[in-house]
């Protein structure tokens, strides 16, 4: 069975660890640069990737799409769309890594699954976004396709630069996503990154942001340390990747005075940090689900 690996960096953890499990399971995985991609419409439909002819893989597994601009991600994740209409199996799929990467989408969603998670506004009205500020008192602006936790802005409403600042991102965006600044019981800035894969949560971590700092995302320094199991983690964990037709995902929650909420969902999440904490590899779940899935469609 020939499987690709979809990433722009072929040295990242994640990447090398599926091309080790795949290759334990003696399938050929080979890495996609989709910068590389090439679709060609003639007598028939074609789709390639440097050297390799995307429709002779069996499966594809999307680490990082890549990216240079709105457009060119676009035609990747309609190429992804078209490749899953020809029977070849992506994962994740291409409306799953959409939602998870639109932050309004993925709030949307989980409201819709009845998962909680905190007060949000997304608006283009500088008016409207002022209010939304007052009414949460504290909130967090995050770009809307974000990730590493870059541009995340925390705004205070009794702050004038912070509401200058919110008009400033509207302005300059065009819209302003705000989440409610939830405080955290555990008296600490941290929150929870869930591991999920096929529905089962394979494990979950601390991620512990760096002295004074409130930022805890591992790419901005953030600490990985354990995080025990339990019964609710896993049911909002397993309920929010389902909420976004996720089959791999790193689900974030932060623990309030209400319980767990869910504030996003990653759809293309590196393994690293629960392996460096818990020594998880989630890519092992990950290429049994692909090898399964794919000996229960051949037989």
């Amino acid at each position: 069975m020939k499987v690709g690996i979809v990433v722009s960096d072929r040295d990242d953890w994640t990447a090398q660890a599926l091309m080790a499990s795949f290759s334990r399971r003696q399938m050929d995985a080979t890495f996609l640069d989709f910068s590389e991609l090439k679709s060609g419409i003639g007598k028939r439909l074609d789709f390639s990737c440097g050297d390799v002819n995307l429709l002779d893989l069996d499966a594809l597994v999307v680490r990082d799409l890549g990216r240079r601009g709105a457009v060119d991600v676009s035609f990747r994740f309609e190429a992804l769309t078209a490749l899953v209409e020809l029977g070849i199996s992506v994962i994740n799929p291409p409306e799953a890594i959409s939602s998870a990467a639109n932050k309004y989408a993925t709030s949307r969603r989980l409201h819709g699954a009845s998962v909680p998670t905190p007060r949000t506004v997304a608006t283009t009205s500088p008016k409207i976004a002022e209010e939304a500020l007052y009414s949460f008192k504290t909130a967090v602006s995050k770009p809307l396709f974000g990730y590493k936790g870059k541009d995340i802005i925390l705004l205070k409403s009794s702050k004038q630069a912070d509401i200058e600042s919110l008009r400033e991102i509207v302005e300059r965006r065009g819209m302003v996503y705000l989440q409610e600044f939830i405080n955290v019981t555990s008296g600490s800035a941290r929150d929870i990154r869930a591991f999920v894969v096929d529905g089962r949560l394979q494990g979950a971590i601390y991620r512990n942001a760096p002295p004074g700092e409130w930022i805890s995302n591992l790419a901005r320094g953030g600490r990985p340390t354990p995080c025990p199991k339990t019964r609710e983690l896993e049911d909002l964990a397993v309920r929010s990747a389902r909420a976004v037709g996720a089959i791999y995902c790193g689900v974030d929650l932060l623990e309030s005075k209400d319980g767990l909420t869910t504030i996003e969902v990653n759809g293309t999440p590196s393994g690293k940090g629960i392996y460096d904490a818990l020594g998880i590899d989630v890519t092992e779940a990950i290429a049994e689900h692909v090898c399964s899935n794919l000996d229960h469609r051949k037989g």
